[in-house]
């Protein structure tokens, strides 16, 4: 049997108007991070870096869309230039792992890693600074 518990009850407040201000700075931060993925497949594949297939330009695009997602949703109480950079290096890790796994010790991974701090913070920047969505955390 499931019993249902009012949220004022279990000690959460719901606000709305807070609730659409979260989601409008999450989505905002995901269209950012697919930009990110387009200039970051553009580059890739361009430079010969990447082989261009279409799971390959999905994967991109995931992770840079997974990164403007935990950028948006970050609660992390950082100045908002260190939280996209701690975030993109954090989330586009996996990405720069791959890389490795796939293409074995090189610069290539190396390099990705400290550009995915770079993604985080151009996400960061438009979201917070271009379309003034900041931080739940920093807003609390």
């Amino acid at each position: 049997m499931i019993i249902a518990v009012p949220l004022e009850r279990a000690g959460a407040r719901f606000c709305p108007a807070r609730n659409e201000e979260e989601m409008k700075r999450i989505a905002i931060a995901i269209l950012f991070g697919l930009v990110a993925g387009v200039l970051c497949a553009t580059g890739g594949f361009n430079s010969g870096i990447m082989k261009f297939s279409v799971i390959t330009l999905v994967w991109v695009l995931l992770n840079r869309a997974v990164m403007g997602f935990a950028i948006g949703a970050s609660g992390l109480k950082l100045h908002w230039a260190w939280n996209g950079i701690v975030m993109g290096l954090t989330v586009g890790s996996i990405f720069s792992y791959s890389l490795f796994m796939n293409g074995g010790l090189g610069i290539i991974p190396l390099v990705n890693f400290f550009v995915n701090g770079l993604f985080g913070l151009m996400i960061e920047f438009f979201t917070t600074k271009v379309f003034k969505q900041p931080s739940p955390a920093r807003a609390a």
